[in-house]
């Protein structure tokens, strides 16, 4: 019974470990959608996109990315739009 516990927890613990660690690299790249939106307020305006590292290295090709991600034109990225343009990745 002990060892099962012990193992469960072992378990319980590296996933943990792994998920922290999966978020964190989205942080360092400048990806994902809660690393972009600073302001908090549930979209990710051009201004934040733009600021990104990755924006950083190529502006160019970081504003046609924006413009191709935002299908409503409204400036902004809605977590829909975003997650949608991951998957064509």
């Amino acid at each position: 019974m002990k060892t099962k516990i012990i193992s469960t927890a072992v378990i319980a613990a590296f996933s943990m470990a792994l998920a922290v660690n999966a978020a964190e690299g989205e942080k360092k790249k400048g990806g994902g959608f809660a690393a972009l939106d600073t302001d908090k307020d549930g979209s990710v305006s051009k201004k934040e996109y733009m600021a990104s590292p990755a924006a950083q290295k190529d502006s160019g090709k970081a504003e046609n990315r924006f413009k191709t991600l935002d299908k409503n034109n409204d400036g902004k990225l809605s977590k829909d739009e975003f997650d949608a343009g991951q998957k064509k990745k």
